[in-house]
């Protein structure tokens, strides 16, 4: 697969990193690793398209089995399609139910780091 090649301008890399609201806590210069960014960039894009062809050859295997819950080739069982029931906290009625105090006692905070691409 080849990708075009991208000027560092293309990322913002000559302008400001940080964008209206960015709160940039450090930086480093990552020039050296301009190749990794513009490989990351194209196998994004690579993979939204994958995700698009994924979605429809499932829908079509999907229509098929229709109620069924397993298909078979050969009669050799090839995809499962199970019901699967999940138990999910549902804070709009904790809200509801619980003072704020209470709330506020089975609420967490936790960091994390989200990693992003400026400009996409």
């Amino acid at each position: 697969m080849q990708y075009k090649t991208i000027t560092p301008q293309a990322f913002g890399v000559a302008n400001d990193l940080a964008l209206e609201g960015d709160t940039v806590q450090s930086e480093t210069e990552i020039d050296a690793l301009l190749n990794w960014l513009i490989l990351l960039k194209g196998l994004r894009a690579d993979r939204a398209e994958i995700d698009m062809q994924i979605e429809v050859a499932e829908a079509h295997i999907k229509d098929a089995l229709g109620d069924a819950e397993v298909g078979t080739i050969n009669g050799e069982p090839v995809v499962r399609w199970s019901y699967v029931t999940t138990n999910r906290f549902d804070q709009k009625v904790a809200k509801e139910l619980l003072s704020p105090d209470q709330l506020a006692q089975c609420t967490k905070a936790t960091e994390s780091r989200r990693f992003t691409i400026v400009g996409d």
